[in-house]
């Protein structure tokens, strides 16, 4: 994996600016840090965006995730085996794992948390990548032993171990059944992270606390597996929407370690007292395009847009020079990520004014929505903006809080483009499945694209998985559903008194690796 890491990174971690009050007599290690917005829901893989994934992953725990290289590891799984077939999956539980109200894990537990998640009356939004919905169709899932949890498939579908491990899906976390009440209805999550769910305070924090009787597993940290040994006992993320807040809390040593900008970065790099880390990272930062409402139906139309725009102008802007445009949505650190991901429309305003003319563009608005929450949402909208403006395109900008921006995504309506970002997929094809499908939310509906990205998601011939991705991205810069912008640089500031943290290409904290001294 092609990784900067320069003592410069990312986390959203934060918290507490300034605890008050008595501390008990045996003080409590804390790590502060914080959330640009307040999470959705204690649910995991139910109520979910990427903030409330970061809280989750440090409670939640599924029978395999993602090591460092983005392989898929066993987690609360000892082992598994798949049959030559490959539509076998045979899952050996370890022995041995607590919940954190005590009891045992076992494959009754798993079984549970399965039909939870990807049964037919899951409310998850990954229930379709199991039921033959999205090309994948679990036909059994049954533990067959106290430590044994099988699943069949129908046919043979390369990608489903990352399907599992995914973190938008909540891994398929492994709960105990009092996680919910007697009536059926959500209540907390019990499992079997390093940290068991803490006091959360509406639009103020969130806290997680230290698992005294977490079993972790034998080998070093590997991406997130591995032997995760909590290091703290509380972890507390306040919410902080304003990036200069985080900022002046964090030399105010108020907070621990916060998500910063770039401009932040460079002056906290020659600042005593404190350390950046900046990583290369799978999240990828795009401009959505709604292909089924005019103007923009016009295919023309969004090639002009794209030809408009200067995505390593635009990085290099927001990134003060570290960032590198990646138009593909395939990240690359991916060994699918090749010479034919680099093409994109070259920026050439003169094109776009043709294009326009030749698909007779009578200047009607297209509406962006953009939030200003970190990650430089609203300014990559407003500088894309202004050079769309250029070659004659009519845009309003439209900012809007986070969750009403996600609600437009997932209608599939009510705006042009979108600045928006998605969440580390960490396959290729995942990477394109991301934004293709017939779901109202998927930018790209061309049925020639969904049944290529079904291919590649389910081959395991390392050729056909990379000719697939480079037909794909041909594809996909001709037909413009979104304009790739990067791959975002992760930028964290933090005290030089934390030690521990490492950053890596998925985006996620790792907060059971963190200490801070003094």
């Amino acid at each position: 994996m092609k990784q900067r890491n320069r003592l410069l990174g990312t986390a959203v971690l934060a918290a507490a600016f300034g605890l008050s009050g008595v501390l008990p007599a045996a003080a409590q290690s804390i790590v502060r840090t914080s959330l640009n917005a307040d999470i959705r829901g204690t649910n995991p893989g139910v109520t979910r965006d990427g903030n409330t994934d970061q809280i989750h992953g440090h409670i939640v725990e599924g029978l395999v995730t993602y090591g460092s290289d983005f392989s898929i590891i066993p987690m609360l799984a000892e082992s598994f085996d798949i049959s030559e077939d490959g539509k076998t999956y045979t899952f050996h539980l370890r022995k041995g794992v607590k919940f954190h109200n005590g009891q045992e894990m076992t494959a009754k537990e798993v079984a549970w948390s399965w039909e939870r998640l990807a049964g037919p009356q899951s409310e998850s939004h990954c229930v379709n990548y199991f039921n033959g919905k999205n090309n994948i169709k679990v036909t059994s899932a049954k533990a067959t032993d106290d430590y044994t949890f099988v699943i069949e498939l129908d046919r043979p579908y390369a990608v489903f171990l990352a399907i599992m491990a995914r973190f938008d899906c909540g891994s398929i976390a492994v709960l105990h059944p009092d996680s919910v009440n007697a009536d059926g209805s959500w209540n907390t999550p019990i499992a079997t992270g390093p940290y068991m769910m803490g006091k959360h305070m509406s639009g103020r924090y969130v806290e997680v606390n230290k698992f005294a009787d977490y079993v972790p597993r034998d080998e070093p940290i590997n991406g997130y597996g591995g032997g995760k040994n909590p290091t703290v006992d509380k972890i507390r993320w306040d919410i902080v929407s304003e990036a200069a807040v985080r900022s002046t809390a964090l030399k105010a040593g108020d907070l621990d370690l916060v998500s910063i900008d770039a401009p932040t970065a460079a002056e906290l790099k020659e600042a005593a007292g404190f350390k950046v880390d900046a990583t290369d990272s799978a999240v990828w930062d795009t401009y959505l395009l709604n292909s089924r409402e005019a103007p923009l139906d016009d295919r023309r139309v969004r090639q002009a847009m794209a030809h408009a725009i200067d995505p390593q102008q635009i990085v290099g802007a927001i990134t003060e020079g570290f960032g590198t445009a990646s138009p593909s949505p395939v990240p690359p650190m991916s060994a699918n990520y090749t010479e034919v991901q680099a093409k994109y429309p070259e920026y050439d305003p003169e094109k776009a004014k043709a294009l326009l003319e030749e698909a007779g563009y009578d200047g009607a608005e297209i509406k962006i929505l953009a939030t200003r929450r970190s990650g430089a949402y609203y300014e990559r909208a407003l500088m894309a903006q202004a050079m769309m403006s250029e070659v004659g395109l009519n845009t309003k900008l439209e900012v809007v809080e986070w969750g009403t921006q996600l609600d437009a995504y997932r209608k599939g309506t009510g705006y042009g483009m979108q600045s928006f970002t998605f969440s580390p997929r960490l396959h290729a094809g995942l990477s394109f499945e991301m934004f293709t499908g017939a779901a109202d939310r998927k930018a790209w509906k061309n049925p020639e694209a969904i049944e290529l990205m079904g291919t590649l998601l389910a081959t395991g011939d390392p050729k056909l998985r990379q000719e697939i991705v480079d037909k794909l991205h041909m594809m996909f810069i001709e037909e413009v559903p979104a304009i790739g912008l990067g791959h975002r640089t992760l930028f964290v500031g933090m005290s030089d008194k934390v030690s521990g943290f490492e950053n890596w290409g998925a985006g996620l904290l790792r907060g059971w690796m963190l200490r801070v001294d003094g």
